[in-house]
């Protein structure tokens, strides 16, 4: 049952984590406002139309779908309700430029089986990978993902300190890809399992080994993909905030946050209109909120998550063997990411990585035609009118550029789609619409052991009544960790009253 108050909530955009904190706190009775600068809500979970395609802009898959099962538990309804999630398999294609090919199945076993299968005496191997990066996801899910985080403070809690002595397991002084190299003596493995890092968008040679847990994520709990599309979350959360009467202002950019006392008070809106409140949400970039939206002295965050370069294409329908989710991987895969560090675009030879929704849901491509959301990692070096005003863009004219690269990668691995229709996404577009800083997908990296420990808190440190939700926030990026920052945020600030 909803409690009463006369408290009101300004949200700052209406990405997945602002929509959630949104319906926990109209739930309980709080007056909410969310206010979006595109004309519609959803942040990077959303979705363009051409030629009869429909086309994802960000996440092109669920993982960890009992996250968004506990948003609606908590207000008493059912996800499925709202939102109908389907398992995705094969989870993801795999291909290699030797020809090797490896599908990685819905279920755990099946999985296993298809490893040995492919270079065999690897599937052991990755029975123990898996059930170690389990063990490390059971210790640490409810201190660095599920609840509020206190940085160090965290070891010398008394709920942690059963965790001391496996600590050796998180493995703290290893990168990703030495642990990985540790388990998978197959190259291709090894290259398989290192991936996982761009999840967060980091570097393998550098991310420590704790993102195990993410490729435990996926394979360990399915991939998932609901009906209607991505955006088809967004919509059933729009329908249970409105349902709760959140009231959601779209085409309202805000220009600054307010203060008093060192307290959030309200937002003030591109057009001078003033929004006074009780809390404030930022659901964006925690760097440009604290830079531009409340005015602080605040140096540039010094190592970025990777942005991307997006060519949503309009294909001729074809027998091309993809899966939903496919791979196509570079051959020297160190290579790409000192491309991504140092180079100014990406590299020629990059991993693609093609999305073709239309092979769950027919409905998302016209007659005759199939939706390819091609993606390649490049550097978070974007720029914006608002973020960065005058600043050279390194990527404006390379269009054309981007796509005869991209086709000339795709016929390596002998694919010659017929595209009728394309559109490039670049980090200017990243940063422009979305407000990320340089087009960083996820803010900061998660490239050194301490980045869990650094990763801005839902409480601001700075700023009384200003909490942060998304993926430059704790507990990280992707849809179930945004969905949890929300539910932080609303929980703390239900805590505060």
């Amino acid at each position: 049952m909803s409690l009463t108050t006369d408290q009101r909530i300004c949200v700052v955009g209406g990405g997945i984590g602002g929509l959630v904190a949104s319906i926990q706190l109209a739930h309980v009775g709080y007056r909410v406002d969310v206010f979006e600068q595109s004309d519609r809500v959803g942040g990077k979970c959303s979705s363009t139309t051409f030629d009869g395609c429909t086309f994802e802009t960000g996440p092109t898959l669920v993982t960890m779908p009992f996250v968004l099962d506990e948003v609606f538990r908590r207000v008493g309804k059912r996800r499925e309700d709202y939102i109908v999630l389907r398992p995705v398999n094969p989870a993801c294609q795999y291909r290699w430029s030797d020809g090797s090919r490896l599908d990685i199945p819905f279920a755990l076993e099946d999985v296993i089986k298809n490893i040995e299968q492919f270079a065999p005496g690897e599937g052991a191997h990755a029975r123990a990978y898996l059930e170690h990066a389990k063990d490390v996801y059971e210790m640490t899910k409810d201190v660095f993902i599920f609840s509020p985080f206190d940085g160090f403070l965290e070891f010398i809690k008394p709920r942690n300190m059963g965790m001391l002595p496996k600590l050796h397991k998180l493995r703290f002084a290893s990168t990703l890809h030495k642990h990985n190299a540790s388990y998978f003596r197959d190259q291709r493995l090894l290259q398989l399992f290192d991936r996982f890092a761009t999840y967060n968008g980091s570097n393998p040679y550098k991310a420590p080994a704790t993102l195990m847990v993410i490729p435990w994520v996926e394979i360990g709990f399915g991939a998932w993909y609901p009906e209607g599309g991505m955006y088809s979350i967004i919509d059933g959360l729009v329908r249970l905030a409105t349902e709760l009467g959140v009231s959601i202002h779209t085409g309202r950019r805000v220009g600054s946050i307010t203060t008093a006392r060192k307290k959030a008070n309200g937002i003030v809106l591109e057009d001078g209109e003033r929004v006074e409140c009780d809390h404030v949400i930022s659901n964006a970039d925690v760097f440009v909120t604290r830079k531009h939206l409340l005015g602080l002295n605040v140096t540039e965050p010094k190592d970025l998550s990777c942005s991307g370069l997006v060519i949503q294409a309009s294909v001729d329908q074809a027998d091309y063997g993809l899966a939903h989710h496919s791979i196509l991987f570079a051959d020297d895969y160190r290579r790409e990411f000192a491309a991504i560090d140092h180079g100014p675009h990406n590299d020629a030879s990059a991993t693609v990585y093609i999305s073709r929704s239309v092979a769950a849901d027919t409905r998302l491509a016209g007659a005759e035609r199939e939706n390819w959301f091609i993606l390649i990692n490049a550097p978070a070096n974007g720029v914006s009118d608002l973020l960065n005003p005058g600043e050279h863009s390194k990527w404006k004219g390379q269009e054309q550029s981007v796509l005869d690269k991209v086709l000339e990668r795709l016929d390596t691995f002998g694919l010659q789609p017929s595209i009728r229709q394309y559109q490039v996404r670049t980090p200017d577009t990243m940063a422009q619409e979305w407000s990320s800083y340089r087009g960083a997908l996820y803010g900061a990296s998660s490239n050194s052991p301490l980045s869990a420990f650094l990763r801005p808190r839902q409480k601001s440190q700075d700023i009384g009544n200003l909490w942060y939700v998304g993926g430059s926030a704790h507990p990280g990026g992707g849809i179930p960790l945004v969905a949890t920052s929300g539910l932080l945020a609303a929980s703390l600030i239900e805590q505060q009253r």
